[in-house]
């Protein structure tokens, strides 16, 4: 693995972002642009990009690994509340941020920069063995995420939103994969060109969020600098101690802790802003644990891959 290859993906990420902030500073696009622009990725990109990396499978994949990765991912999705818990006592979180930190935690950037960089690292292959394990991100994300992220608890539930796009082209991604069905080459291009799409546009939605937000006091939350070390640094090394011993597999054992080593996902922006939680301290979240991915995740992958 070419150690560049990973730090000029971070960089070139991080870069769009920037241009996102510049656009929306200097009124080029406003606000309303940025939501409507996370409602189209969330929509139509990112699930055509789940769909395509159905043909970027070899057709000799073990299915054992695919198994295996339903499994972690279930596991991970179990174990995490609690560890999340954990950390909002160990780095002193206030009682009512302490939901929106344990969001932050358990839901990372899976779908948005996890899979452009995990395709980069590990080839286009990989995108499919992420599929399975962003299906599991939608599951729990829109029935334990919306509880905490919303004041109503389980009140805010309901089964629309659970059915999200992303939630049935995961399910149909893994379906196409199980009965061996290819789409035209067409068809399945032209999925795969609109699906490319989605890194960038992500990254624009989040500096499009940031520019509503002093620069200075991105810097100034100063819990959030333990929290980058422990969910982006201490996490990925401890969950590789442990599941070396599950994962027998080089290949998927990378995916997996590149995936948990991955930034806050942006819909910690997008359900903040939904339920009306705290969203300035969830673009900070987003932002500097973005920016110090650039160093964590190829640090990640040079010293445990």
């Amino acid at each position: 693995m070419d150690i560049m290859v990973v730090i000029r993906q971070m960089l070139e990420l991080f870069l769009i972002l920037t241009l996102g902030y510049i656009s929306a500073k200097r009124k080029i696009v406003s606000q309303e642009f940025g939501t409507q622009l996370s409602k189209f990725i969330l929509s139509i990109t990112l699930p055509c990009m789940m769909i395509a990396s159905v043909a970027t499978m070899p057709h000799d994949a073990d299915k054992k690994d695919i198994v295996m990765m339903f499994f972690i991912s279930i596991l991970f999705y179990i174990v995490m509340p609690f560890i999340a818990y954990l950390i909002t006592r160990i780095i002193f979180v206030k009682k009512e941020e302490r939901n929106l930190y344990m969001y932050m935690t358990i839901w990372s950037n899976v779908g948005f920069m996890g899979f452009p960089v995990i395709a980069s690292i590990f080839g286009e292959g990989a995108i499919f063995y992420a599929t399975i394990f962003n299906l599991i991100f939608n599951l729990s994300n829109f029935t334990l995420g919306i509880m905490l992220m919303s004041n109503e608890g389980r009140k805010a539930l309901n089964i629309k939103a659970f059915l999200s796009p992303g939630t049935i082209s995961s399910i149909i991604a893994v379906i196409m994969f199980a009965v061996n069905l290819q789409l035209p080459v067409l068809l399945n291009d032209t999925l795969d060109t609109v699906g490319s799409t989605t890194a960038p546009l992500a990254m624009i939605v989040i500096g499009i969020a940031l520019s509503e937000i002093p620069v200075r006091s991105v810097f100034t939350e100063l819990r959030l600098y333990p929290y980058v070390i422990i969910k982006q640094l201490l996490l990925p090394l401890f969950s590789w101690l442990i599941l070396r011993y599950i994962i027998t597999s080089p290949y998927l054992l990378g995916i997996v802790i590149v995936i948990i080593a991955m930034p806050v996902g942006t819909s910690a922006v997008l359900f903040a802003n939904r339920f009306e939680n705290n969203v300035e301290l969830a673009t900070k979240g987003v932002f500097i644990t973005t920016l110090a991915s650039i160093v964590t995740i190829p640090l990640i992958s040079y010293l445990l891959l």
